[in-house]
């Protein structure tokens, strides 16, 4: 015979444990008379030694599902109503239920509604948002350029690393400083697009959109400075074709150029003075600048014209040469034009404007091939450089006496100097590896820029 309805109620009713909590938001305590049943055909119903049965509430629970019948079989049942229960208080107008409606008129139910702050304006800007985004998403050339850039301007380290400028803010400063005159850039397209004057007429940029913002195409061209790397790499990198590359890179570094290359002043005599290191004191408290003339390799030209002008008989390359002086706390100061690699120092000194900015009672500091005495003598001025040796008198040597090898000691430990602000200027890949000859008409502004890039780090000379 089948178990009472009521018995397999005592199994499938359900309790909450003491010191439990439960998910519902009402909570009714019941008070429940003994249940007693009859035992019929030997059903007996064994509540102790069921392993579901919880000794500390007397109620057993079933952790399976069960069959219930409707039917009510015939027997003897002695079962005790529910005398009460309790309601507790409600905050919401479902937990009254629908089973007890003489209650529900006893209790202060009040409606509340789930109120938002969003606005249709807002709800609308997210959605295109989202589909922005997505759209994104979808873009990899854009996600690509877009990573990169931020993995540049990630933090000081790779600002240095990428761009050669020793922190962020400084990188960020220096675009501020272009940001108002770059809006209305006219791409360099060859030298016919230079003598076109009416895109100036026009407030912005002439020609096709921009696929790279400002900020991305100044990071384009300081990493493309920095770290010398191939064109097609750049254009991979950006999701734009190479000669893109080569119009944006050309563009913007003659804009800097022309707008930092004001920077590398000749400092007065006082500041040289106020600015100069204990070692130069020391010795030579007079001198303001020290000079020095530097190679660039080019790749090799065509021309067999081009190739006599531009071949080093020092380097055994082709190069391009060019004059550079420091002051005493190691800025670079002056850098010249680009002259061919066969050009003598004497002749550059001559003939690049250097002479010009020499004043009565200076100090030059030069390298022993420099013979340029006469020159610096005719602005009254004092020319340092190492003695040259005398041939012997008892032999075929050449040699220097005790004071002429103090003399030279203490010139090449201050000279260095320009050496190590050439070192840095070569840091910059671009120039410091080979050339290639399409760069070979920006080679100068290329020059300039990073100059104003290495006075911008870490003082040079401390001592």
């Amino acid at each position: 015979m089948a178990t009472p309805w009521h018995a397999k109620d005592r199994f499938s009713g359900f309790r909450r444990r003491k010191g439990s909590k439960t998910s519902n938001s009402m909570q009714c305590e019941l008070d429940v008379v003994n249940v007693d049943c009859d035992e019929e055909d030997g059903d007996d119903v064994e509540i102790e030694n069921d392993p579901h049965y919880y000794e500390e509430d007397d109620i057993p629970y079933v952790s399976k599902e069960i069959d219930v019948q409707n039917d009510l079989p015939n027997g003897n049942f002695d079962v005790k109503r529910v005398e009460h229960v309790t309601f507790p208080s409600l905050d919401h107008v479902y937990a009254t239920g629908s089973s007890t409606p003489t209650k529900i008129a006893d209790v202060d139910v009040k409606d509340s509604a789930v109120q938002t702050d969003l606005s249709m304006d807002d709800i609308s800007h997210m959605s295109d948002e989202i589909k922005h985004l997505q759209s994104k998403l979808n873009d990899k050339s854009t996600l690509l350029k877009e990573a990169f850039t931020e993995t540049v301007t990630k933090n000081d380290e790779h600002v240095r690393l990428y761009t050669g400028l020793p922190t962020l803010s400084m990188l960020l400063g220096i675009f501020n400083i272009l940001t108002a005159k770059c809006s209305s850039l006219k791409y360099w397209s060859g030298q016919p697009s230079a003598r076109d004057t009416n895109y100036r007429r026009n407030r912005g940029k002439p020609g096709p959109a921009r696929k790279l913002s400002l900020f991305q195409e100044f990071i384009l061209t300081l990493v493309r400075l920095r770290l010398g790397i191939f064109e097609f790499f750049i254009a991979d990198l950006f999701g734009i074709s190479k000669s893109r590359v080569s119009q944006i890179f050309i563009t913007w570094i003659t804009f800097m150029s022309n707008v930092f290359g004001k920077f590398l002043k000749w400092p007065s005599r006082e500041q040289v003075k106020k600015y100069m290191p204990l070692s130069f004191r020391k010795h030579y408290p007079n001198t303001r600048a020290i000079i020095d003339c530097t190679e660039f390799f080019l790749q090799r030209p065509r021309s067999p014209t081009a190739q006599a002008a531009t071949y080093s008989s020092y380097k055994s390359k082709n190069t391009a040469k060019c004059l550079l002086a420091i002051s005493p706390s190691g800025n670079i100061t002056f850098v010249s034009k680009l002259y061919g690699g066969n050009v003598s120092d004497r002749y550059i000194t001559e003939h690049s404007g250097f002479l010009e900015f020499v004043e009565e009672g200076d100090d030059i500091m030069a390298d022993r091939r420099f013979t340029i005495r006469d020159l610096v003598t005719s602005k009254k001025a004092t020319l340092n450089i190492p003695p040259f040796t005398r041939k012997c008198s008892w032999g075929k040597r050449k040699r220097l006496n005790v004071n002429e090898i103090k003399q030279t000691r203490n010139i090449a430990k201050l000279r260095i100097h320009v050496e190590r602000a050439i070192q840095r200027l070569k840091l910059f890949r671009l120039i410091g590896n080979i050339i290639p000859w399409s760069l070979k008409p920006v080679t100068n502004q290329m020059i300039k820029v990073s100059a104003f890039l290495c006075n911008l780090m870490p003082t040079l000379v401390r001592k």
